[in-house]
């Protein structure tokens, strides 16, 4: 039931995408926006190809350590900060990507 509510508020935020096109916000880091469309389009089980490759390695080399030990926490909490860097997309997006993928030590 959950994956289907988030596969929905995800397709939802896809359609609303394609028919209104968002003005991007001063403030809105580009490098994180283009990671969560990405990432969210790859939850949806699209692929990005090359263009995408960029804005998904600088999400997944955001990676903390505690005790010389990969911090699952630590990583995701880093990660949501920085895709909370796009002011732009709804926390309804950024927070079931950074479900999926905050707390992975290396991309998919």
């Amino acid at each position: 039931m959950k994956r289907r509510s988030i596969a929905a508020a995800l397709s939802s935020a896809a359609l609303a995408c394609a028919f209104a096109t968002p003005t991007a916000r001063a403030g809105d880091n580009q490098d994180a926006c283009g990671a969560v469309l990405c990432l969210a389009g790859l939850i949806l089980g699209g692929n990005g190809g090359k263009t995408c490759a960029e804005y998904e390695a600088s999400y997944f080399s955001i990676v903390k350590f505690r005790n010389g030990h990969f911090d699952l926490s630590g990583t995701s909490s880093a990660r949501g900060d920085f895709l909370n860097q796009c002011q732009s997309v709804g926390s309804d997006v950024k927070g079931p990507v950074n479900s999926k993928y905050g707390a992975v030590q290396n991309g998919p």
